[in-house]
């Protein structure tokens, strides 16, 4: 079984190698053992990633949702851009790393099982020797309610149970994917609220405008906007924003990183104004929130 990268992860980014046990029952089990997950992760502006192998014994998919990247193997080599999946098999050598200059952000798993090539035929990959290993994904942000549930289970104990689950999201993302390299539908079936706010998440750490989201969406401004804020009740930017102020107010509780570096964690370049914002938002300011808590904390343990 290969290992995963061991390159430091950044901030917002994870991890999770299914521990050994877990995955030879996976492999023996006739309700897993097609098709079931080693390894999986996500990996936020991997700047510096580099891997490089020349065994490998799982299949390895890739797939890019920011910045791009490069591959090579034995036959062929490339780069791959946002919505862009690469598929490495087994047994072929490779090496794959992040643009310096626009490092990519990806979703990746490394999988095994008996009916491995029967899902790759299925997707569009069957392995021909003059078939580059990559499809592109048109609307590849209707998947990420799923990948999300499969990224929660990290935070979760790792039972059987919950590694099935993990299998069960596995094959329903790839089953997926067929539907998914048209063109764009409708323009009512494209948003997706539960994507978007994985998509705020994911990039928490950066200062997005209004375009961002909508280009997201494959939505125009007008329409994206309207249509937010029928489901939320509040504008795009408040959404993000607060969503920001409340992980802060996690980081603040949890850690003892500065103001400052708290600020820098959100994307805002300039403390003050981060402050300002917390305020507006909590009614208190970053260094009172912070203080509110530590009082509680030390009154409960008297």
């Amino acid at each position: 079984m290969c290992q995963p990268s061991d390159w430091p992860l950044p901030a917002g980014s994870s991890r999770l190698l299914l521990p050994h046990a877990i995955s030879q029952q996976l492999a023996s089990n006739p309700l897993s053992s097609g098709l079931y997950p080693v390894s999986y992760g996500h990996y936020l502006e991997a700047r510096d990633h580099r891997v490089r192998r020349s065994v490998h014994t799982d299949h390895l998919l890739i797939f890019c949702h920011a910045g791009r990247g490069f591959y090579r193997t034995e036959q062929h080599q490339g780069v791959i851009h946002a919505g862009q999946m690469l598929f490495l098999r087994q047994d072929i050598a490779h090496s794959y790393h992040s643009d310096p200059e626009n490092p990519w952000s990806i979703y990746w798993a490394h999988f095994a099982g008996s009916l491995t090539q029967e899902f790759m035929d299925y997707i569009g990959l069957r392995g021909a020797p003059e078939q580059p290993p990559v499809i592109t994904l048109k609307r590849w942000q209707s998947l990420l309610p799923d990948v999300t549930d499969l990224l929660n289970l990290q935070h979760q104990r790792l039972t059987f149970e919950r590694a099935m689950y993990a299998t069960a999201i596995l094959r329903k993302l790839l089953s997926q994917i067929p539907l998914l390299v048209k063109e764009p539908a409708a323009a009512d079936s494209l948003f997706n609220l539960t994507a978007l706010d994985r998509f705020m998440r994911d990039n928490s750490h950066r200062t997005l405008q209004l375009n961002d989201f909508a280009e997201f969406s494959g939505l125009s401004r007008y329409y994206f906007s309207k249509k937010f804020r029928e489901l939320t009740g509040v504008p795009p930017l408040r959404y993000f924003n607060e969503m920001k102020i409340a992980a802060a107010q996690r980081m603040l509780n949890e850690t003892n990183a500065s103001v400052r570096q708290v600020a820098l964690a959100f994307g805002f370049d300039d403390p003050y104004y981060f402050s300002r914002l917390f305020k507006k938002i909590t009614g208190t300011s970053p260094q009172h929130f912070r203080e509110r808590v530590e009082f509680e904390q030390q009154r409960q343990q008297s």
